[in-house]
């Protein structure tokens, strides 16, 4: 390939990178402004002026746009805190909910319409194995069942839906619901702590003991 040629295909390659980034956020345009339980791909070219049919030239499916549009959101827009341990979630919450803030109606759009759950699934999988992680060094002896349920509370109160429900149902502002959700994460992790250490000593009397609970229960009922 000459040099002429390798120029003007890496100039076809930057007009359909930039062709393809107006579609994705011509998509979350439509997202945030209308109330819609779906988006029509005739909206979103009209957004980016574009035919209808380039959409499906850079998006096979309407799978890999809502993919795309998730990611473009991520980056651009409310930005994924990492985290190691659960004790930061109360602090990313507060700067999430300055976030939501400035863009309330997407924040909404993402929480409760079809469209937007679809376009935050592959971020809230992310986020529920970071979520995962951080709460294992808490919860290494606690049954599955309450593995489990630290999981999903710490994963749901970190999260735009608690943000939406306390904002339109309780007419909360951004500060308040941080506040709420930092006494909720702190009481739930403070019991969490308190359940596994409590698990751990029963572990290690049961193994002291060479019995478990339910043997040791039985014997101390036999007559002496």
């Amino acid at each position: 390939m000459s040099t002429v040629e390798r120029h003007a295909a890496s100039l076809r390659d930057e007009y359909a990178e930039m062709t393809r980034q107006r579609i994705v956020a011509a998509f979350v345009e439509t997202l945030e402004d209308e109330e819609a339980d779906d988006i029509s791909m005739a909206a979103v070219a009209k957004r980016a002026k574009v035919a209808e049919r380039t959409i499906y030239r850079h998006f096979k499916t309407r799978a890999e746009l809502f993919a795309a549009a998730g990611e473009w959101i991520e980056d651009n827009v409310f930005s994924y805190i990492p985290f190691t341990s659960p004790d930061e979630l109360p602090e990313i919450f507060r700067k999430l909910c300055k976030r939501f803030d400035r863009h309330p109606h997407l924040a909404r759009a993402i929480a409760m319409t079809r469209a937007g759950r679809r376009v935050r699934a592959d971020f809230r999988r992310h986020l529920i194995d970071q979520h995962r992680k951080a709460m294992a060094p808490l919860v290494r002896h606690l049954p599955a069942k309450e593995v489990r349920q630290a999981e999903a509370l710490a994963s749901y109160l970190n999260n735009v839906l608690a943000w939406n429900a306390m904002r339109e149902d309780f007419g909360m502002t951004s500060a308040e619901i941080a506040d709420a959700i930092e006494w909720a994460l702190t009481t739930l992790l403070k019991d969490v702590r308190q359940r596994d250490a409590a698990a751990a000593r029963s572990g290690k009397s049961d193994k002291k003991s060479g019995k478990s609970p339910r043997k040791r229960t039985a014997a101390a009922k036999v007559p002496a």
